[in-house]
């Protein structure tokens, strides 16, 4: 059986040489005084239709010619090869009339949101993984409050075991919004410990005023303020896959629209022969 290496340096050989085809194929039309525009238009547009077809594909219960992975790794090498034809298409020129923007900028963000995606679900998993836990991202409301729960329950039950207040006082003044609120849109587009350590070394200076009863369900905390990052992390790296997604998806759609009335246009502008 080949091995992903070696099946990675076929599918780059394989590419290269059909975009080089392509392209020694464009210059030899354009050397003959043909205009090669409608051609790379239309292997442009059936690469377009190809790369959208792939969420379709992860749809669909049954198992088709090809694997999902294996249509995943043909999606990325043409995705990457539409930068070569697109180039071709335009004449390497920057594009003009609104529509001819339009359609560009379209493609240049979805091209740009698919190259982000790559890295993104390249390395973003890898991180997750140094995690202390596994964490189904539907599932992480409900394990908030859990450790909400747990972590006032503790506090509460200490209060009135040892008739002492100074956990429970630092625990509504300082630990409360930490597990009761949501991080915020900074902390999801760049997730940190800051916070975490912050808490910590908090309760670690607390510590030493605390009764021996508030020291044991102090140590409960530290393991719960822990895990409450964890879980905003795995929030926050998730959050950027799924909405990475929807924004790469939600491109693609109008591109392949818009493309399809250029087309139709230019047909018709070219002496109306479709």
């Amino acid at each position: 059986m080949m091995s992903f290496a070696s099946r990675r340096l076929r599918s780059v050989a394989v590419t290269i040489a059909v975009l080089a085809g392509v392209v020694l194929w464009t210059d030899w039309q354009t050397s003959v005084l043909k205009n090669p525009a409608f051609e790379t238009g239309y292997l442009l547009f059936a690469a377009l239709v190809f790369l959208t077809a792939y969420n379709l594909r992860k749809k669909m219960p049954v198992p088709l010619w090809i694997s999902s992975a294996g249509w995943l790794q043909t999606h990325l090498y043409v995705g990457i090869g539409t930068a070569v034809v697109f180039g071709l298409h335009i004449g390497w020129r920057i594009p003009n009339g609104i529509l001819e923007t339009t359609l560009a900028l379209l493609y240049l963000a979805t091209f740009a949101s698919g190259l982000l995606g790559l890295y993104w679900t390249r390395t973003l998993p890898r991180r997750l993984a140094r995690a202390t836990e596994e964490v189904i991202y539907e599932r992480i409301p409900l394990l908030r409050n859990r450790l909400r729960e747990q972590a006032e329950s503790a506090v509460l039950a200490t209060v009135r075991s040892a008739g002492v207040t100074t956990l429970g006082e630092f625990y509504s003044n300082r630990l409360k919004a930490y597990f009761e609120n949501s991080r915020g849109l900074r902390y999801f587009l760049r997730p940190n410990s800051r916070l975490r350590k912050s808490m910590l070394a908090e309760l670690t200076e607390v510590s030493r005023y605390l009764s021996e009863p508030e020291r044991e369900t102090s140590e409960q905390l530290f393991s719960l303020i822990r895990r409450r990052d964890d879980l905003d992390f795995h929030a926050a790296l998730q959050w950027r896959l799924k909405m990475w997604l929807f924004v790469h998806i939600g491109l693609a759609y109008p591109l392949i629209i818009i493309a399809a009335l250029h087309g139709l246009l230019a047909h018709l502008f070219d002496g109306g022969a479709l």
